[in-house]
């Protein structure tokens, strides 16, 4: 049970804890050596017996002790996965909160009663339950995911990201959904950006990790947006200062998100960096060169080149000329050199796909001249 409960909490910590990036650069070991770790139990429990009588489990206070801190693990898992649910409304977040909670239950009943009392029973009966919960909670993430390959081939036709396995778990779909249903511009704009973003990084070279990250984080960066008021998100007008710094968040609420639903570093990367400029004028951190993460870079460019090139409210899409001119002129300074050389070729080669068939449908109607001066800026 105390076990069970350790990985539970591990499960609760952000994916960029130390701890969770300790154990994921490890974790074919560590899963290897818990099982061989388990089996070596069983067989010496199967030979010798008597071998538990050396084990202090019953003993107190250890046992009571262990079974505290088991029932603290649980319950701070159980808070973490609540405050998830709350956000993303995700079955599984649900069924590990409830799960937890009986888990923790059981375990001090465990610790606290007789054998073959009514409060025993009552242990396994909370424990079969608590496993149910958790087994149908796995299954109903199993269910819920689905695979973003399809879509990126239709819209690319690129052969080389054909064999790129991406999925996308019902959480982040959730996301996605809520994202473009806060702000209509992105119905669409996140799906063409990773594409964009996808393949600029495959004609530079970057292996099938770094492609999974992008495409990842692409699909979700403007997950932020949802924490924005809507007010200050589809205002027919020039934003204040106080307005654009609450817009200039939205890259760090969407990394605080998404930490808790299993995206790692880069991808992580990817969501709160993509507003950073090559020469240290971006945000949210002022990041700069090198210190921008390589995914985060090329994101940069494909957000900007499909700002421009997708019809708006307010405006027609821009040239694809025009729309290399901005990129070019943002060499050194807003984006990285290097991948604004790549993208011109790619361009200029004929060979970059537009995914036309994602082409998003307006029905806001926004007559201000304003606004794209405003929504030009972002």
């Amino acid at each position: 049970m105390t076990t069970c409960a350790v990985w539970i909490f591990l499960s609760s910590l952000p994916s960029d804890h130390s701890w969770i990036r300790s154990v994921s650069k490890r974790r074919r070991t560590i899963v290897v050596g818990w099982v061989a770790l388990i089996v070596l139990m069983n067989i010496a429990a199967l030979v010798w017996p008597g071998i538990s009588d050396f084990i202090p489990i019953d003993v107190k206070p250890l046992n009571i002790l262990i079974a505290i801190l088991t029932v603290l693990l649980y319950l701070w898992a159980a808070k973490r996965y609540f405050l998830q649910f709350r956000l993303i409304r995700f079955p599984l977040h649900a069924a590990i909160v409830f799960g937890s909670v009986l888990l923790a239950l059981t375990e001090w009943v465990m610790v606290t009663t007789m054998m073959w009392t009514l409060a025993w029973w009552l242990y396994h009966a909370v424990l079969s339950v608590s496993a149910l919960m958790l087994l149908i909670g796995v299954i109903a993430q199993y269910r819920s995911n689905k695979s973003a390959a399809p879509t990126f081939r239709q819209a690319s036709r690129v052969p080389s990201l054909d064999r790129l396995r991406i999925r996308i778990s019902g959480s982040m779909q959730n996301l996605i959904d809520a994202t473009e249903t806060k702000d209509e511009y992105t119905a669409g704009h996140n799906y063409r950006v990773a594409m964009y973003g996808l393949q600029l990084a495959r004609a530079m070279n970057l292996d099938s990790e770094r492609l999974r990250a992008l495409a990842r984080g692409g699909l979700i960066h403007d997950v932020g947006k949802i924490r924005v008021p809507s007010e200050i998100l589809n205002k027919p007008g020039k934003l204040t200062t106080d307005e654009r710094s609450v817009i200039e968040q939205h890259p760090v609420a969407g990394y605080e998100m998404c930490k808790y639903i299993g995206f790692m570093t880069e991808e992580l990367s990817v969501i709160r960096h993509h507003h950073e400029k090559w020469d240290g004028t971006g945000y949210p951190d002022k990041l700069k060169g090198a210190e921008i993460s390589l995914p985060a870079r090329i994101l940069a460019i494909a957000d900007v080149f499909d700002a421009l090139t997708s019809r708006r409210s307010y405006r027609e899409p821009w040239p694809l000329e025009r729309a290399l001119q901005v990129i070019e002129e943002g060499s050194g300074t807003h984006f990285d050199p290097e991948c604004v050389a790549a993208f011109v070729q790619l361009c200029r080669r004929g060979e970059l796909v537009v995914p036309q068939d994602m082409e998003p449908s307006y029905e806001r109607v926004l007559s201000s001249e304003e606004t794209a001066a405003a929504r030009s800026a972002e």
